[in-house]
């Protein structure tokens, strides 16, 4: 009996507890609700701050690792958000990824304006009776484009620098009405070449963080460099010259992103003036990376610079891939994405495969309206820990895929390494967990593994939206010419 009535005891004690501790998780819960979403009532902001830096390396961040102080003001935007480490871009170049985050579709055709018969993120917006403006620095976004569809403001004060587009968004934003919810993209050029940062940004010196590689990479090349540019043929830069270039191009675009990172604090603290930060999810992004010499030039990039002047004028550098061109390697395809406000977790950050695809639906989950069926990606609010499989991108006819396990096929066309119009796409197989310099090439040695990666490419682009011929104004293609994303042969 003495036995019976101690459990009878501690068995009180134990509901008392589990009492309390229920009590302490549903305060718990309630305080959290301001950085927690969930279906049943999910948090969501009044406003979208959408902010894509063009050309910007997530691996140039302090957020994502760089020691070099770049990115202050975005670094502590990650650590008041959600920082999601394996996102990718939907594309090579500025045109296709922005049709791709302004539609929530995968581009698979060699599109250079958008789309009129795509749904635009604008459009949902706007119908829902969401005030939308548009604060665009890259020419080839221009009014030309089609990219203004869906926004009551857009402009496009061209090439121009991070302040200059910060000052048309506080002059949008200082004189709107406040009745309204409201989208904002804000779209910064600065880290795109030429990188000529200005003094006040312009403060980076001394050696690339990978200097030693670097000039390894360059000294064995350059036997090749002489073959093709042979003395007294032209004006050339010496391997001596060629090292200073490259690491003085990585110090000025190290520049460029502390403009653009400037850039982020006016805008924040333009909204923290106004009372709205607080209300406002911010979204950061880029719509590719760049390359800075660290992987081989296909020939037919290099046989251009040939043709043109008879010799490398870059020397050794026109051998290595530098800007952003038919690429899939992580400084140019793993780009940044940092969401922060409301329905978003504080200083977290997620390993899984996300994508640029994911920006449509989360700003829509965001103003709690509802998903399209053809949407491709999922939303982020909540801080959702992505669960892709696999990622796709196409662009400059040279299609890639990632796996979540870090294998990476591109599939490049042949005509990039001279062969015949019409052969087989040429492989590229990298495994990312073994080899995250991508320094080995596995298409030969993982011939099953390549093969299935191809099958998948090409279902891909099978079930994705074909649009046909898009009709390219003169404008438009001035302003690619501008940028260098196109020239007189290709």
């Amino acid at each position: 009996m003495a036995r019976q009535d101690g459990n009878t005891g501690r068995g009180r004690v134990s509901s008392l507890v589990a009492l309390v501790l229920c009590a302490a998780l549903v305060a718990a819960a309630f305080l959290l609700r301001g950085r927690f979403s969930s279906s049943a009532d999910p948090v969501r902001p009044r406003n979208v701050l959408l902010i894509v830096s063009d050309t910007t390396r997530a691996d140039r961040l302090g957020c994502y690792g760089y020691p070099r102080p770049t990115s202050p003001n975005i670094d502590r935007l990650a650590l008041s958000g959600t920082l999601y480490r394996r996102n990718y871009s939907q594309a090579c170049w500025t045109v296709p990824s922005m049709i791709s985050m302004m539609t929530g579709r995968s581009v698979v055709e060699e599109l250079q304006r958008l789309p009129p018969q795509a749904p635009v993120l604008g459009e949902a917006l706007r119908q829902s009776g969401i005030e939308t403006a548009a604060f665009v620095s890259n020419l080839c976004l221009g009014s030309s484009s089609g990219f203004e569809r869906g926004f009551d403001h857009y402009a496009t004060p061209g090439n121009q620098d991070a302040r200059s587009v910060v000052a048309e968004f506080a002059s949008w934003h200082g004189a709107r009405a406040k009745s309204k919810p409201w989208f904002a993209w804000v779209h910064f050029i600065d880290p795109h070449e030429p990188y000529a940062p200005d003094a006040t940004h312009d403060v980076f010196d001394g050696p690339r963080l990978d200097q030693a590689e670097l000039e390894q990479r360059l000294r064995e090349a350059q036997p090749e460099a002489e073959r093709l540019s042979p003395p007294g043929v032209g004006e050339t830069l010496t391997l001596e010259q060629a090292i200073a270039r490259a690491t003085a191009d990585s110090n000025h675009y190290d520049g460029e992103v502390h403009s653009v990172d400037a850039g982020v604090g006016s805008l924040l603290a333009q909204l923290e003036r106004s009372g709205e930060l607080a209300d406002t999810l911010v979204i950061f992004c880029a719509d590719h990376g760049e390359m800075l010499y660290e992987q081989r030039q296909q020939p037919l990039i290099t046989q251009g610079a040939l043709k043109q002047k008879g010799f490398l004028p870059a020397g050794v550098l026109d051998l290595f891939g530098h800007g952003h061109r038919p690429w899939y390697y992580e400084p140019l395809w793993n780009t940044p994405l940092i969401l922060s406000g409301p329905g978003m977790p504080v200083h977290e950050q997620r390993s899984g495969l996300s994508a640029n695809l994911d920006i449509f639906p989360t700003v829509l989950a965001a103003f709690g309206l509802p998903l399209g069926r053809d949407l491709e990606g999922t939303s982020l609010l909540g801080g959702r820990e992505p669960d892709y499989a696999r990622v796709f991108a196409y662009g400059h006819r040279t299609s890639a895929i990632v796996e979540k396990g870090g294998l990476k096929l591109m599939l490049h066309p042949p005509e990039m390494f001279l062969q015949a119009a019409g052969s087989p796409a040429l492989p590229e197989l990298h495994d990312l967990q073994q080899d995250p310099g991508e320094k080995n090439e596995l298409s030969a040695a993982r011939a099953e593994e390549r093969q299935r990666l191809v099958r998948e490419i090409e279902a891909w682009r099978k079930r994705s939206p074909h649009y046909g011929v898009v009709k390219v104004s003169e404008a438009q293609i001035k302003a690619l010419k501008a940028l260098g994303y196109i020239d007189g042969e290709h």
